[in-house]
């Protein structure tokens, strides 16, 4: 049976992650999902600023912290595994997953993850580039086409109807799916602040394993601010983004 949540559509917002907690803290209602047609000062992590495309989801979801999620640290990846298939559902379109929180096309990134708490509250944020006829180097949409006004909110019910069942169902998550998934893994990857090896790998927390000189290292997401490829795979030429 799938979670029952409230759906507030919005006009502009500053952002959806503070729209969201702060509806969340006022009414009482979690699950709360907000969509917004514009957000102003959308962010990434670290505080990354988002630039918006004219037609994209800008949606967050705002809810109690699921006892059932033992490990916050796979929550953004959890999140990317029902982007992608919310994305091939709704858009037809095929993603990969730039590990820890990025949605990736042959042609940039097209959308981000970001999971905040702040007790009593957990919000997760979820944009997606829908059309952009000229997006900025780094980025893409999605369509060629605007889709219109009704596929924003679509795409948002999507995704968290598959992570709410994904959330609630226990603390296991489909890591085979997320490997396979995972446009990171088999490149040569740098990392801040001073860090350089192989990606090989995901761990059950959530974790990216590198191949380094000094033997295998656990990268957490929290622990690194950026994860840039040094070399690009034939098989796998999706471009990527500067930033997180």
């Amino acid at each position: 049976m799938a979670t029952p949540y409230a759906m507030v559509e919005v006009g502009l917002v500053t952002s959806t992650q503070d729209q969201a907690r702060r509806a969340f803290l006022e009414s009482g209602e979690s699950p709360l999902l907000i969509v917004a047609e514009r957000q102003e000062k959308g962010r990434g992590r670290f505080g990354h600023t988002w630039w918006p495309a004219p037609r994209a989801m800008y949606s967050s979801l705002a809810m109690e912290e699921p006892a059932s999620l033992e490990r916050l640290s796979i929550a953004p990846l959890v999140v990317g595994l029902a982007a992608r298939e919310a994305i091939e559902e709704v858009c037809g379109v095929e993603v990969g997953l730039k590990w820890p929180n990025d949605l990736m096309t042959e042609d940039g990134k097209v959308g981000g993850i970001l999971v905040e708490r702040s007790e009593p509250v957990l919000v997760i944020g979820c944009g997606v580039n829908l059309w952009w006829p000229d997006p900025p180097e780094g980025a893409a949409a999605l369509l060629d086409a605007d889709p219109g006004p009704g596929m924003p909110s679509a795409l948002a019910r999507a995704w968290v109807d598959r992570w709410l069942a994904a959330s609630v169902a226990g603390g296991d998550w489909d890591r085979d799916a997320y490997v396979e998934a995972c446009i990171t893994i088999g490149r040569d990857v740098t990392w801040e602040p001073a860090g350089a090896g192989t990606a090989v790998g995901i761990d059950s927390d959530g974790g990216l394993i590198v191949d380094t000189v000094a033997g295998e290292q656990v990268l957490h997401a929290g622990e690194v601010r950026l994860v840039r490829p040094a070399t690009l795979p034939p098989d796998r030429r999706f471009r990527e983004s500067e930033e997180q």
